[in-house]
Parts: structure tokens; sequence; C-alpha cells
């Protein structure tokens, strides 16, 4: 039996393996390279980029090398997300993680710890969810969430700022001071209350940046699950808890910075105010312009204390840059969902 091929275009006979007919030079396998293109784009609108990347690896050897198909398959290739296996030994989660994040890996390594400690301090993580009203008030903002955004970023975004609060909870307890579960406020956020009186401004101090410590590891957390599992309504609640704690860190109502504020002294205040700028011009988040508001009133009230503490200073300076970075990265996820795209 005569198994020789013919193009089905000009007739001309095909040599065994041909990708291309020597006449017309139409590609001998348009057809089924057709049906490999649209289950790809299929394969890659639903983030199965496993399966994508096998398909584009299929079309390669179904196209001659050099030639125009063969480049644009070959560049769709590389930009698909590296194997979830890719040059990472499977007893180590952490690095194969960070490997596929970049900036942000390098961001959520040198914060390593935040994250393991909401890792292992599993109990107390829970203890909030066992106050029910702390449970009715998350589901109360979910709901509100949900109904503008989908319940994906509603259930992230409350999480996130759960994880906040439960930041303060923990240096309540670190330093002996009893305090409420956190309390949600549909549309606004969450608190918790301290049941004592704190007189000491640096534990003040300390527990007001409880929260945004706290908040960049929860950011960062879903920022690298985002990237590790190719979801961009994670990046959208980063983004977004990036942007809810930078709000934090103005320095008037009760906002957590007004308490770093005071154990600050003017020089500590200008060097902060110096930082906000910086950080606007570098990331062009508008929420610095707000904080630089309200650090600049700080500067003129007569609260500076006498001496300063040069470790809740650095703390400060290294949450406005590591917030600010997050904002910048993860902004244009966040407008897309906004946008409903």
């Amino acid at each position: 039996m005569d198994d020789k091929k013919f193009c089905q275009q000009c007739g001309e006979p095909l040599t065994p393996g041909a990708l291309l007919c020597p006449s017309c030079h139409r590609l001998v396998y348009t057809v089924e390279l057709q049906e490999m293109a649209d289950r790809a784009r299929r394969t890659e609108a639903v983030g199965n980029t496993d399966e994508t990347r096998a398909i584009y690896q299929q079309m390669l050897s179904l196209l001659p090398q050099g030639s125009s198909q063969f480049q644009a398959i070959a560049a769709k290739l590389g930009a698909l997300p590296p194997p979830k296996d890719h040059d990472v030994p499977h007893d180590q989660p952490w690095k194969k993680i960070v490997t596929s994040m970049g900036v942000v890996g390098a961001l959520i390594w040198k914060f390593k710890t935040i994250a393991l400690i909401l890792l292992t301090k599993g109990k107390f993580l829970f203890l909030g969810l066992t106050k029910l009203p702390t449970l009715f008030s998350m589901f109360a903002s979910a709901g509100v969430y949900w109904a503008l955004y989908g319940w994906r970023y509603a259930v992230g975004l409350v999480l996130s700022i759960y994880l906040h609060e439960m930041g303060h909870m923990w240096a309540f307890r670190r330093f002996g001071i009893p305090a409420t579960a956190p309390m949600f406020i549909p549309g606004f956020g969450a608190f918790v209350r301290s049941e004592a009186a704190i007189t000491n401004p640096g534990q003040d101090a300390r527990i007001g940046l409880g929260g945004p410590w706290w908040g960049i590891g929860a950011c960062l957390i879903f920022e690298a699950a985002a990237q590790y599992f190719n979801q961009r309504w994670m990046s959208a609640v980063s983004h977004t808890g990036a942007v809810i704690n930078l709000f934090n860190l103005v320095p008037v109502f009760g906002l957590d910075g007004s308490h770093a504020y005071k154990v600050l002294g003017q020089r500590q205040r200008i060097m902060i105010l110096a930082t906000m700028g910086i950080m606007w011009y570098i990331t062009g988040e508008t929420m610095f312009f707000l904080i630089a508001l309200g650090a600049i009133y700080r500067l003129f009230t007569k609260d500076v204390p006498e001496e300063h503490d040069q470790g809740v200073f650095l703390q400060f300076v290294g949450l406005l840059a590591a917030f600010g970075f997050l904002s910048m990265w993860t902004a244009h996820w966040d407008r897309s969902l906004m946008n409903g795209q």
C-alpha cells in the first residue's frame, strides 16, 4: 500500500517527515496546528499552563525551524511561567514559591520569619474565629465585598484584614495586655480594642505597628500564592491589603501610625516624611500623599517625646518601603479586577 502523502493545496508529493510543501510552501499540518492553537487558547484561559506548554511543544515539532510560525510559538512558550517543579528540590517548598516571584520573592524571603509566624501560630490565628461577634462581623464584611467584587476576592480581603488585626492581638499578648478579639465594620475594616490602659509609649507604638507587620506577611503570602498558582485575584487582594495597611500608617486619628509617632522625635518625623515623598515618586501610589499630609501635621504638634525610639523609626520606614513596592508590583491586577477583567 502506498502511504505517500500529497499537499492538500497543490497536490505535490511530500517526502516522509516533510513539514512544508516544496512547491506551494503550505504547512503540511495546517489543520492540526489550528486545532492545537485553539486548544492552547482554551487551556491558557483557565490557567492550565502545564497543558498549554505541552501543546506548544507539540506544535513546534510540526513547524519548520526558522519559520515565522515556529518563532511565534516559541515566543509564546517562553512567555509561560516555568513548570512548578522547575529547578527546585521537592523538599524546599519555600524556595519553589520564591523562585517564581522575582522581586516579590526577595521580599518574602527577607520577611520569611513573619510568614513562618503566621503558619506556625496556628492555634493563636484561630483564636479570633472562636468568638461569635468576630465571625458574624467577618461574614457581614465578606458579604459587602462579595456583592461588589465576587466571593474569592471578598474572602481573601477579609482574611488579609483579619491577619492584620491578629498582629495587634499578638503584640498585646506579648506585653501582657488584655484585648478584645477583632471586630469587623463592613466596608470600613476592623479593629482590636485594649481592655487595659497602655502606659508605656514604646509598647503602644509596637502594638500599633504589630498589625502592619502581620499585614505585610499576609500580603506577601497572597502574592506568593498568586505567582505560584497563577491566580490574578490573589494579587488584587495583596494590592488592596497593601493600600489598607498604608492607610493605617497615617499618623493621625488613632490609626496605627499615630501610635508609632508617640516615640518618634522631630528629626525622625522629618526623615519619615522624606521617605513618604520618595516612595510616592517611585511607586506612584497616591496613598503616600495622604500619609504625608498626616506626617506634615504631626511636625507641628506639641507631642514630640524627649526620648526617641530608633527601633520604631526603622520599623516605620521599612513598612512604608515594603507596602509601597508591593502596591506598585500588584497594582495592575487590582485595576483589572475592579474593571471586571
